[in-house]
Order: structure tokens, then C-alpha cells, then sequence
């Protein structure tokens, strides 16, 4: 009955995700900003409006109604997601704010840790397929980009004060808070958010009681999330200045996140510093802009209070000189581009890397047609010397665009692939470990679709394809086997991470976009359809690579009416069915999920009244083999965002 019920649900309804007109919207896909229609690619852009009337309140959540994107969560509220865009893995997805990566060292894990709140994002830019040559490694399936209200506010000219939040209470003890303030004056301007997610989280019988009497009877799900960020701007006639500080920091029960063994009652404690700045130059003619990163990140794990804890430090700085012009008559952007990390591990030892690049991208116009180019040389001690080239084509035919890109990718292996367990002095059988020889992975990425649009209608074809080669990935292999490790028991099971010779994922994404303006309502719309298949000639089984969804259909509308909004939505998804009985696991092979919220807003103030029900169905469900998601959950509150312009009244003369 719930399958039918979503079924109904999907197929009568669409996604909030209604686009601006075809010239209006531009992104910077490729670093380069052009018009959404000549970037070549499948882009989605999700404004901040749009957030607001969703029942979400993370990034993770918001990713779960676009095409292409593919989320498997640990637990609830952004307590942990590993994003991966067009079939690829966690860490094959590059995560940036404001032009710089965030994406942790340790692991692709963390990469959904995002160290601005929901109340300070101005706009999230969703790029599928390859974009490596204008943003490095790791952009693999995709870019999620996500564009602050700070950042923005350089561009825009405006002098506002404005300021936003959410406040909500739900079941289980949930308590949530996300507050921005913003003031932007002619040359100098301030922003400040916080954002705050706590609850005891839901009960669960411990499978590791029932069958070997370890840990307690019962636990929890519980966990305490927050964030805390403030940025500074400066505009002048030709130069802008930008700096932003932020720390993160989640405490919460990790049972089952990473392993299926008996002994698990993990529990993980992680903090980030951020600190990020950009300095422009710009005229006319063009723009030159440093942009730099340092990031200082900490992981507390406790696997069971009776073994030792693993604790890692982690250290990111990142730096991109570029410069923008105009030669004849193709926008250039070039520049260089360095990458420092380092970690000191108890359990994965002390390690550092450098990689630096030098890049070179162009947009050019010919009549209908748009080309985008880039051409990158990327060098560091583990891939070598690496040459990456993408170009991007779009033909615009009036109310039509077809478009198509292929680009060459590359990853280096995050230091859990290396190093996971190498300094432990002996590894339980079924653990994971790291293999300090693992390969960089190399794929190449192509794509063709269309797009056609109307006054209230938009549809969205692509067919996408990645050859992939030493994909990186955590093997079941016998420590017999495994010829770089002496801390292993004699012929016992690991997973391993291993090279996988290659790899072929292919698969289409559909869109259909629906807005109407009635003389008292307005409704907004959208359905995809994401269909998915990796292939690989190994007979090898791996914990990750082919941990995707097959068959992905979300779907949502927000109807507008008298001040309420009512936003109903959800997913069908079908994938390949996993099962562990002895620690109640269980990866379903198709599962229903709904989602709806209604709001009210004042007349008079910008402010609402909300009631959510996530997981409507009350659907029981895991998308990592072990860790159980949250089933029917209530959640009440209170939102507003309000701005005021300042308006510079004209001069008259006498």
C-alpha cells in the first residue's frame, strides 16, 4: 500500500526547483560565469526562496530532490551523508563555497560536513559531470557549489540589512535553531549565522546484546550538531575584499556507520575550523582574484569504550590565483592553483602531501553556439604530472538548447584509503584498512542531452556515460593477499582498499519543470527520473562503487494559496538489496519515502509558522548497511527572512 501511495504521490507531483528565464540565471559551472544555457551541462540552481519553502534543513536533504544526486545518509538532520552525483562514489564529488573546497582530507565522509548554515547560503549551484579542469581533482561526478549570502552580497551593489532563521521543535527532544544576520553598507558589510541540531535521537534493540551480550540492551541514535560562521566584505570602485571564519562541530552515535562487526558501539566526535578569503581586482576589461582556504579539522572515534580511540588532526590549505579578460572575442580565466593537506593519525600515522596545478579555460560564441574549454596540468608525488582537458558545446535554437561535455577526472586516494588501521599494532578480522601503494583513479566523462523550454514548462533529456580506471574502492580481501601490512591476523577477511581495473557506469537523467501563476495561487513543480548502471569486468566485491541507487524517482510541488504553503514530496528508489541478520541490517531493495510541510506567513510580517512530517509512511529503511534511518518524525516551528533596502533618494537641482 505505502508503494502505491508514493507512486500516486510521485506521479502527479513535481520539485520546487523552478528555474529563472532561459538569459537570466548565470553560474560559474567552469569558473568561468556564463548564462546557464551556454554552460554546456546539466545544472540545477536552488535559491534561497526555494529552500525556505522545503522541508529541509540541511544540504544533504535539500540534494535529495535533484536529478543525478545520489545521497546515502547515516542518520538524521546532516548527522553524516556521502553525496554521490551520476553514479560515483563519496569522495568522487567536490563540494566548494564560494570558489573554495571544502572536501575533508581524512575522508569523503566529512565532505557533507558544510561550515556555513542553511540561513547564510545565498544560492547552491548542482553541476553533473566532470568539471576537473576548472576546479582540480575529486570532481569527478559532480560540483555541489554553494554561493553565501556574504559573497554574493560583492556582487550586487545593494546597501540592505537583512536577516533570516528557523526555529523548530520536533519528537525525540529535537531542537533546532538557524539564525543569519546581514548588514551591507555602500563599501563594508557583515554577515553572522549559527545554526544548532539536537536530539536523543530514536531507540533501537542493540543486536550486539541480543546475540553476544556486548554493549546495553538499547541505544540511541542521538546527536549534537553546530555551527557557527561570520564573514566580512569590502567593495570598491575596482577592488573587493572577503573573509569568512567558521567551526563546525557534531557529537553523535556512529553504531554501524563503517563496519558490520559485533563489537561495534561506535560513537564520533568531529570539529572544523574554517577560515577562507578572497581578494579581487576588477575593471571592465577584467579580473583578477586570490582566493585562499585553511582548514583544521579533528575526528574523535570510539569504536567500543573497551579499545582505544582513534583520534586524527587534519590540516587543508588551499590557494587559486586567477585572472579573467577578454582576448578578441573568448572570455579567458587563467591561473594556478596549490593544495597542502597533513594529518597525524594514532592509527593511520603522520603524513603530509602537496599538489599544484596550472590551468587555462575559455568561453567562446559562435552565432547559436557556445563552446567552453579548459585545459589543466596537475602535479603531486602520488598521480605524477596529469594532463586534464573538458570541453562543453550548447546550441540554442529558440526555445531550445542541445547540449553535450566530455572531460577527463582524476582522485587521489583521501587518507583513510592509504592509511586506515596501518599504525594499529594488530587489526581485528573484519575491519577496514588502508593501502599506503593504492593508485590515483582516472575516468573519462561524457554526456548529451536537451533541454526545452516554455512559459510554464520545462523538460530535460541527458544521456551520461564514465569509463573509470584504478577506481578506488574497500574490497573483502584475505589478509593472505595482502602483501604491505604486517599488523593482520593470518588468513582472516579485511576490506581492503584496492584498485579496481575499471569500471563502466552509464545512465539517464530526466527532468520535467512545471510553474503557473494563478490569479491567487501559484503552484511549482518537478519531477526526475534518474535510471543508473556500473559495470565492472572484476570479480571483485566492494563496499562502495556500485552503492547507488538504480532507479531514482523524486518528485515535489509547493502550491501556494493565501498566505499557506503546503510542499509535498518524495523518493521511489530501487537498488541492489544487502542483508546481515546478525546485526539487523538490512539495505531494502526498493523503499518509499514522503516528505510534506504546510506553512503560513503573516500578511503583515515576514514570518511563518510551519509543521513538517518527514518520512510520512513512517518507512523502515538503511542506505549503509547497518545504520538505521529515522523513521516518522514531527517537527513544528517558526521561520522568517526579511530584507530592507536602503533606497538613495535622486538629487534635485534647482
Amino acid at each position: 500500500m505505502r508503494k502505491i501511495l508514493i507512486a500516486v504521490a510521485v506521479g502527479l507531483t513535481f520539485s520546487i526547483y523552478a528555474q529563472n528565464t532561459l538569459d537570466s540565471v548565470r553560474v560559474s559551472a567552469n569558473r568561468l560565469p556564463v548564462k546557464l544555457y551556454e554552460s554546456g551541462k546539466n545544472i540545477t540552481v536552488v535559491s534561497q526562496k526555494q529552500i525556505q519553502q522545503l522541508p529541509i534543513t540541511t544540504v544533504d536533504e535539500l540534494l535529495q530532490y535533484a536529478g543525478g544526486v545520489n545521497i546515502n545518509s547515516r542518520g538524521a538532520f546532516g548527522v553524516q551523508a556521502d553525496i554521490g552525483m551520476r553514479g560515483s562514489t563519496y569522495s568522487q564529488v567536490l563540494v566548494l563555497v564560494d570558489n573554495q573546497r571544502i572536501n575533508d582530507p581524512l575522508t569523503g565522509h566529512f565532505n557533507n560536513n558544510i561550515p556555513v548554515p542553511m540561513s547564510e547560503i545565498h544560492h547552491i549551484e548542482i553541476v553533473r559531470g566532470s568539471a576537473a579542469a576548472g576546479f582540480g581533482a575529486d570532481a569527478v561526478g559532480g560540483i555541489i557549489h554553494i554561493k553565501t549570502k556574504a559573497y554574493t552580497a560583492l556582487e550586487n551593489g545593494q546597501e540592505f540589512t537583512a536577516t533570516s532563521g528557523n526555529v523548530g521543535f520536533g519528537d525525540h527532544k529535537l531542537t533546532m535553531t538557524d539564525l543569519q544576520v546581514q548588514q551591507q553598507n555602500s563599501n563594508f558589510g557583515f554577515t553572522a549565522a549559527m545554526k544548532s541540531a539536537v536530539s536523543v535521537g530514536e531507540q533501537f534493540v542493540n543486536p550486539n546484546f541480543t546475540n553476544a551480550q556486548l554493549g546495553d540492551s538499547l541505544y540511541n541514535t542521538q546527536f549534537d550538531l553546530k555551527t557557527y560562521t561570520g564573514a566580512l566584505t569590502y567593495r570598491g570602485d575596482n577592488w573587493k575584499a572577503y573573509a569568512r571564519i567558521g567551526m563546525d562541530t557534531r557529537d553523535f552515535n556512529a553504531k554501524y556507520f563503517y563496519t558490520a562487526n559485533p563489537y561495534d558501539e561506535s560513537e564520533e566526535i568531529t570539529s572544523a575550523y574554517w577560515t577562507q578569503g578572497a581578494l579581487i581586482y576588477e575593471t571592465d576589461l577584467s579580473k583578477t582574484e586570490l582566493s585562499a582556504s585553511y582548514k583544521n579539522s579533528t575526528d574523535e572515534f570510539i569504536f567500543n569504550p573497551l579499545f582505544p580511540t582513534n583520534f586524527h588532526e587534519m590540516q587543508r590549505l588551499n590557494a587559486t590565483l586567477s585572472h579573467q579578460m577578454k582576448w578578441k572575442d573568448i572570455n579567458l580565466n587563467f591561473g594556478l592553483q596549490t593544495d597542502w593537506q597533513d594529518i597525524e593519525s594514532n592509527d593511520r600515522g603522520n603524513h603530509t602531501r602537496l599538489s599544484n596545478a596550472a590551468f587555462v579555460l575559455g568561453h567562446k560564441k559562435i552565432n547559436d553556439l557556445s563552446l567552453n574549454g579548459g585545459l589543466r596540468l596537475e602535479q603531486s608525488e602520488q598521480i605524477g604530472i596529469q594532463l586534464i582537458p573538458q570541453l562543453n558545446a550548447a546550441y540554442r535554437k529558440g526555445n531550445y538548447v542541445l547540449r553535450s561535455s566530455v572531460g577527463r577526472a582524476i582522485r587521489q586516494g583521501d587518507f583513510t584509503e592509504q592509511f586506515n588501521n596501518n599504525n594499529t599494532p594488530l587489526v581485528g578480522a573484519g575491519r577496514s584498512i588502508g593501502n599506503p601503494d593504492v593508485k590515483a583513479e582516472s575516468s573519462w566523462n561524457y554526456d548529451i542531452g536537451v533541454d526545452a523550454y516554455w512559459d510554464n514548462f520545462k523538460i530535460s533529456n541527458t544521456v551520461f556515460g564514465r569509463n573509470s580506471t584504478d577506481l578506488i574502492d574497500f574490497t573483502l580481501t584475505n589478509s593472505t593477499d595482502i602483501n604491505n601490512l604486517t599488523n593482520l591476523v593470518d588468513s582472516a577477511n579485511y576490506l581492503y582498499a584496492r584498485n579496481i581495473s575499471e569500471s563502466f557506469t552509464w545512465g539517464n537523467e530526466l527532468s520535467v519543470e512545471y510553474t503557473k501563476q494563478f490569479t491567487y495561487s501559484k503552484l511549482t513543480a518537478r519531477v526526475n527520473f534518474t535510471f543508473l548502471q556500473t559495470n565492472s569486468p572484476d570479480s571483485i566485491i566492494s563496499k562502495y562503487i556500485s552503492n547507488h541507487p538504480i532507479h531514482n524517482l523524486n518528485a515535489m510541488v509547493n502550491y501556494s494559496i493565501y498566505g499557506f504553503d503546503i510542499n509535498i514530496g518524495g523518493s521511489l528508489i530501487t537498488r541492489n538489496a544487502e542483508e546481515l541478520e546478525t546485526i539487523a541490517a538490512d539495505i531494502p531493495s526498493d523503499y518509499a519515502l514522503l516528505n510534506s510541510r504546510i506553512s503560513y506567513t503573516s500578511k503583515t510580517l515576514p514570518v511563518s509558522v510551519y509543521v513538517d512530517v518527514r518520512n510520512v509512511l513512517d518507512t523502515q529503511y538503511q542506505e549503509i548497511l547497518g545504520a538505521r534511518m529515522p523513521g516518522r518524525w514531527l517537527i513544528g516551528g517558526i521561520k522568517w527572512r526579511f530584507q530592507a533596502n536602503r533606497i538613495t533618494m535622486p538629487t534635485v537641482g534647482y
